[in-house]
């Protein structure tokens, strides 16, 4: 389901033309259902949101992928409302394109993940239309240190429990 669907038209850029490593490609469809679930939280799309990243990433890195992107929209949307504009997840006709918005917000992971500011600041600021919403940015920051894209750094092991097997 897309905000706003009666009056939008599909950006006509294809997904694979932005230049978005594998991983973010594979953020999109997660992000979508997300989207979706705050926009029509009787969808229950969290749940098919979390299902697309376990499937691709596996339950504990696919979980922690859904985990902070969820937190990420939930900014988001607060900046910005019902006027994010995403193309439905289950259109399958529409899925290899992007709208202008999710072509923003992967590019704003895009250059968080890599550590490169003044991008990521201006992503931000075109994202959210003027406004730096710190609580959008830090959402963005506590998943780029996460998940780093390649060769930037390695994400923090996790410090939670360790199971071992005890004679």
């Amino acid at each position: 389901m897309t905000l706003q669907s009666q009056s939008f038209t599909p950006c006509q850029q294809r997904v694979e033309t932005c230049g978005y490593d594998s991983f973010e490609l594979g953020l999109l469809p997660v992000l979508r259902h997300l989207l979706t679930s705050f926009h029509s939280p009787e969808s229950h799309a969290w749940f098919r949101a979390q299902t697309v990243s376990v499937e691709r990433w596996g339950e504990n890195v696919g979980l922690a992928v859904c985990f902070r992107l969820q937190a990420l929209v939930r900014m988001l949307m607060e900046a910005r409302g019902p006027t994010l504009l995403f193309i439905d997840p289950l259109d399958v006709e529409q899925r290899c394109f992007i709208s202008a918005d999710e072509e923003t917000l992967l590019w704003m992971l895009h250059y968080m993940r890599r550590d490169r500011t003044p991008k990521a600041r201006d992503a931000v600021e075109k994202l959210t239309r003027g406004q730096m919403d710190p609580h959008l940015i830090r959402e963005g920051l506590k998943f780029a240190a996460r998940f780093p894209a390649a060769g930037t750094g390695a994400a923090k092991p996790s410090s939670g429990p360790r199971l071992s097997v005890v004679r």
